[in-house]
């Protein structure tokens, strides 16, 4: 394929879009981890730029971060690899392990779900078989299964992103177990289980074909250090540290301060249990509202359909400074959106705006 040919093909991708960034709004639209005093975070950079020396290239502050996040998952830090945010880690193992084969050229992921995975596989021209999920976002283990195994690279978000649900346990290591044959690689997104009830990592580091994908974006509130990592297999997590990871992937400063504020977990920990706790409280406050239903979720967010209120509610919250993912309507559900979990007080002004205009 020529150059030209190959600018058009993508060019006709789906890409991302920038959002607008609205001075002193609310915002509930991107996941992010308003909950976590700013002070404290604040109070941990400036602690860190103290630190560092950013003449140096990171090398010790890479290995405190290994030690911190092995700490913190429980799990041995051989079975752990970092990068720029997860998404990075996604990225690379898509041109290393998957596009660059030609034998693995199908994904399968179930839908709705994290879209940047489905436009990457895109872009590196993999075909991606989409698997819906039921009217309750709920998973067909049997017909998931069907298309995963003639496919060689298979996506998990779980919890899934934008509904929120996490697949059930037992579901999810009976999936593991299935695709355990070696022809395969099973990539699970864990980006929101910190908030959720279980995770996946220990089964990954059981497993040559399975990989846990991790950040500290959300519960840790550092979206703008972009640190991530993920939980493989031994040989898989030193192959992906000592070759296909680029030698300094994230800068001194990220890494010191993503170390430090592992160091405080004690208080990230309180917190998540304050969102989960804000979370159950909108949920039951939404699901009392006529005319709307709110789903179940595992993450920092809610996702909810508002039906033919939809139009009424987001210029409502347009009016009143509050930003949310407007999603439209998903599947069979009309008029949808995905609500961080803020503040409490950012909680009640947007359940406020909701019930004046859909009451």
């Amino acid at each position: 394929m020529t150059l030209k040919k190959e600018l058009t093909r993508i060019a006709k991708l789906d890409h991302y879009v920038r959002p607008e960034k609205i001075a002193g709004a609310i915002k509930l639209d991107s996941n992010e981890n308003f909950a976590l005093d700013r002070e404290f975070i604040l109070q941990v950079v400036t602690e860190a730029a103290r630190h560092v020396d950013l003449r140096e290239y990171p090398i010790d502050e890479l290995e405190d971060l290994y030690l911190q996040l092995a700490r913190y998952t429980g799990i041995n830090k051989k079975y752990i690899g970092a990068g720029s945010g997860s998404d990075q880690i996604i990225e690379l193992l898509l041109t290393t392990l998957a596009a660059n084969s030609k034998a693995q050229s199908r994904a399968t992921v179930f839908v709705p779900t994290f879209s940047y995975f489905i436009s990457r596989c895109e872009l590196h021209g993999l075909t991606v078989d989409k698997v819906s999920l039921d009217k309750n976002f709920e998973l067909d283990i049997d017909r998931f299964t069907k298309s995963a195994k003639k496919s060689n690279l298979v996506y998990l978000c779980s919890p899934n992103n934008p509904t929120g649900g996490q697949l059930p346990k037992k579901d999810g290591v009976e999936l593991l177990d299935r695709l355990d044959d070696g022809k395969r690689l099973v990539l699970v997104d864990e980006a929101y289980a910190d908030f959720s009830d279980y995770s996946l990592a220990k089964e990954a580091t059981r497993r040559d074909n399975v990989i846990v994908l991790r950040t500290l974006s959300k519960a840790f509130g550092l979206a703008g250090a972009r640190v991530g990592y993920m939980i493989a297999g031994e040989k898989t997590a030193e192959v992906f540290r000592s070759t296909i990871q680029s030698p300094y992937p994230v800068s001194t400063l990220s890494l010191t301060i993503a170390t430090r504020v592992l160091e405080k977990v004690d208080i990230v920990r309180n917190v998540i249990e304050n969102i989960k706790g804000e979370r159950k409280r909108i949920f039951e406050r939404l699901g009392e509202t006529n005319g709307i239903r709110v789903f179940r979720s595992d993450a920092n967010f809610l996702f909810v359909e508002t039906g033919k209120k939809y139009s009424a509610i987001a210029r409502a919250l347009e009016k009143e400074g509050i930003v949310v993912k407007l999603l439209g309507n998903v599947s069979d559900h009309i008029g949808c959106m995905r609500i961080t979990v803020g503040t409490r007080e950012m909680n009640d002004r947007f359940l406020e705006c909701v019930k004046g205009t859909a009451s």
